[in-house]
């Protein structure tokens, strides 16, 4: 078959249907889709296992809680389409003729990513809230793609899975599994996607909606997740910068993506600012000395104007210059 869709779900009882109807009636049959229940303690598992009843091509995956990274980990693994696409359990696919039109010209066993754009509605507002903007790019394009997505600004690319469809023997030979135990994983994995990608597709259509509610993980904002979310920036740039040292880089896209990174090193200050507990800032903090090789390494602080940001950690110590970034670039944002 040609196309794997993959939703991972936790507690989705109240979106789930919408969500899995929205593949149901695509004009395009192609394709299998897997649910996996990821330890759901409300009325999804009942769901899964109705729809798995109803319709050959469902499978249900169930597992013990263990997060989104292992849900979508263990939906490709068990996918046998040539192409996967992840959903989220609470968005769904934004028109009828979604896959159709995409299987047409993208879904041809070359490209590796098949780059779209996503929609968002916000629950109790009619109406489409936010659109992603338009590509630069339009129809195949080969070469070093992760060079053209930073150099291009593109919104939503290197930081969300669900507007890309994903040629699934790629992700596997490159062994480009989601990490675990990060808040937002999908910001550590899709750089590393896209930096092994030579030849992708972008449409500028839009494809996919977002749902966004209250109950939305990245809408819950609490001390500990916050800190939680600080500490992780830390360990995406730092982590993600080792992985593309170590691949035959062209000089100029290193240079963006450790700009890219850095931008990583400046939220995680700032929000470390923030925090109100001085063991939550102390667990940023340490974070931030664990991975200090990277303020240390010359190639960095020729990241633009992140030379003096490099300089103050290297001089002033990584807590003075935490104090200093979120005073100061606090205020801006």
């Amino acid at each position: 078959m040609k196309l794997s869709v993959v939703i991972p779900i936790y507690n989705a009882e109240k979106h789930l249907k919408e969500c899995v109807d929205s593949v149901l009636d695509q004009t395009y049959r192609d394709y299998e889709m897997i649910l996996v229940d990821d330890g759901s303690t409300d009325g999804s598992k009942a769901i899964c296992r109705e729809y798995a009843e109803r319709y050959p091509f469902v499978k249900v995956i169930s597992q013990s809680n263990a997060g989104a990274s292992a849900a979508r980990n263990a939906g490709l693994r068990a996918a046998k389409g040539e192409y996967v696409h992840f959903i989220d359990s609470d968005d769904m696919l934004a028109y009828d003729n979604a896959y159709a039109d995409l299987s047409l010209k993208a879904l041809d066993g070359e490209n590796q990513i098949i780059f779209f754009r996503r929609e968002r509605i916000r629950e109790g507002v009619e109406g489409i809230d936010a659109i992603q903007p338009e590509y630069k790019a339009d129809g195949r394009f080969c070469g070093d793609v992760l060079k053209h997505v930073l150099s291009s600004r593109y919104i939503l690319t290197m930081t969300c899975p669900v507007n890309k469809i994903f040629l699934r023997s790629f992700l596997i030979e490159n062994e480009l599994y989601f990490g675990d135990g990060l808040e937002h994983e999908e910001d550590e994995w899709l750089p590393r996607v896209i930096s092994c990608a030579d030849k992708v597709w972008f449409d500028k259509g839009v494809i996919y909606r977002v749902r966004n509610h209250p109950a939305s993980m990245s809408n819950i904002k609490t001390e500990e997740k916050e800190t939680s979310r600080a500490r992780s920036k830390v360990i995406i740039a730092s982590t993600g910068m080792e992985y593309m040292e170590n691949k035959a880089l062209s000089d100029e896209t290193l240079t963006l993506t450790a700009e890219y990174y850095w931008d990583y090193l400046i939220d995680a200050c700032v929000m470390c600012g923030r925090l109100r507990s001085e063991e939550n800032r102390r667990t940023v903090i340490d974070e931030l000395k664990k991975h200090r090789d990277f303020f240390k390494s010359s190639r960095y602080l020729n990241a633009g104007n992140r030379k003096m940001l490099g300089v103050m950690f290297r001089t002033l110590g990584v807590e003075n210059t935490v104090k200093i970034i979120g005073k100061r670039y606090g205020k801006q944002s």
